[in-house]
């Protein structure tokens, strides 16, 4: 078995190579179940990338689709990354134009039907604490910087988030996939320790949450956000800060049942700091 030979570079040099993380992991345990799940995992995200491109052409990815799914189904039958590729794989097939769509052919296409899709198998990739693949795939969903160029119904680019110039008020309405996408991308970050990375994701999905479609995911997001924001303002030794965040947020979710989730989290990252407080108390005695 081999790894996929070509490695596909960013138009913009300035930019990490493309799936990175994917390609890595290809490095180790060839043969095992990992590294099967992490081919499969390229070459769908590669597909998705093709599928979407401008100069995509109907009959070369549909010959394409035979090798993915060759790949895909190479994995265990009730493995849940399979189930969620698969599941990538199934949107794309639903929603492709047919050959005979002259109009679309050759031009380039949003692949917002693949989104939830994609979520789903980077949920499945966080359920292994798998941080380095699971950010890639959300990246791929969101964060142009971090993965291919595609785009996902129009929305707004992230980095608009940390732009005193960007016109966030501006932004288009957000699928509720892209919004929990960026949001989950900066978990991904602060989990891998790239912390201004985080904080821009965060910024990203709080903008997001502000345009998103559904008013319940939005506020959620935004939530989450603000949890997130805590444990980075942690991360970087602002215990005090830290709890006061957490403080209020407790307070604000208190109330709301569709936001128990949320104030769970809370609860328990309170205790978190307080811990640390603690144990930095005790270290200067």
């Amino acid at each position: 078995m081999e790894a996929p030979e070509e490695r596909p570079q960013r138009r913009d040099a300035a930019i990490r190579l493309q799936h990175q993380a994917f390609f890595e992991a290809l490095q180790h345990d060839e043969g095992s179940r990992d590294w099967l799940a992490a081919r499969a995992g390229l070459l769908v995200l590669r597909h998705v990338v093709a599928w979407s491109d401008a100069d995509w052409d109907s009959a070369a990815i549909a010959t394409e689709e035979t090798g993915v799914t060759t790949a895909v189904g190479a994995l265990p039958a009730d493995d849940p990354e399979r189930v969620a590729l698969r599941g990538v794989l199934d949107a794309i097939t639903a929603s492709r134009p047919t050959i005979r769509d002259a109009e679309t052919e050759g031009t380039a296409r949003a692949v917002e039907p693949a989104a939830d899709a994609l979520i789903a198998y980077g949920d499945a990739l966080l359920a292994r604490s798998a941080w380095a693949l699971a950010a890639d795939v959300y990246a791929t969903v969101w964060d142009t910087r971090a993965a291919p160029a595609s785009r996902f119904g129009g929305d707004a680019d992230p980095r608009d988030a940390g732009d005193p110039d960007g016109e966030i008020d501006a932004m288009p309405s957000v699928s509720a996939a892209s919004a929990l996408a960026a949001l989950n991308l900066a978990v991904c970050y602060r989990m891998l320790h790239r912390v201004t990375d985080a904080a821009v994701a965060y910024a990203a999905a709080s903008a997001a949450a502000i345009h998103c479609r559904d008013p319940l995911v939005g506020e959620q997001v935004r939530l989450s956000v603000r949890l997130g924001d805590a444990l980075i303002t942690m991360d970087r030794g602002d215990l005090a800060g830290a709890e006061r965040q957490l403080a209020e947020l407790v307070v604000e979710t208190a109330s709301a049942p569709h936001l128990a989730d949320v104030h769970a989290r809370a609860r328990q990252d309170q205790a978190v700091v307080a811990a640390r407080r603690a144990s930095a108390s005790a270290a200067r005695d």
